[in-house]
């Protein structure tokens, strides 16, 4: 049990490095979104789904704290902390028609909810003609689409490779 406690503060910290580091730094903050999110990924492959839970709302609290921006913390919030934990979820023993509409559905709904909280940002990040044109801002959704299985299938990739390679916890 302490072993489990031990390790589930080495990855909140991790991911509130990683966190902090997408704040202050000026480029490159998706792949410190992904690498802190990993965190997550690993504290549910070690020791379960309640010490992935644990690792993302801690390092929610503790990066918002620390960061001293809120905004610097909100994608990770709304979308690459939690992802990992439904990630495991879904992923447990369903076919893979069923898998990529639940996957979908969670990208979409953080998609949709992160455009509610924070809709003035995006108007002004993307252009008049995207979102004034319904047939450029389909092609847009549908982009991000794509782009959002290229992210789960390279996120499968590394989550496989710090399995079969990585892993010294479970080894033990």
């Amino acid at each position: 049990m302490s072993r489990k406690i031990a390790f589930t503060g080495i990855f909140t910290g991790i991911a509130v490095v990683f966190l902090y580091i997408s704040v202050i730094m000026p480029t490159g903050k998706l792949t410190l979104y992904i690498l802190a999110s990993m965190a997550v990924s690993v504290a549910i492959m070690e020791f379960g789904a309640g010490a992935g839970i644990l690792v993302y709302f801690a390092a929610c609290i503790l990066a918002s704290l620390v960061a001293g921006s809120i905004l610097g913390i909100v994608p990770f919030a709304f979308f690459f902390g939690h992802y990992p934990i439904f990630k495991y979820i879904i992923e447990k023993g369903r076919k893979a028609a069923v898998e990529v509409l639940l996957k979908l559905a969670v990208f979409n709904i953080s998609g949709f909810l992160w455009y509610l909280f924070f809709k003035g940002i995006f108007m002004e990040v993307l252009p008049a003609q995207v979102t004034k044109n319904i047939g450029l801002l389909s092609v847009f959704i549908a982009a991000m689409q794509v782009v959002f299985f290229i992210y789960d299938y390279v996120y499968s990739r590394l989550l496989f490779y710090y399995e079969s390679k990585l892993s010294v916890i479970k080894r033990r």
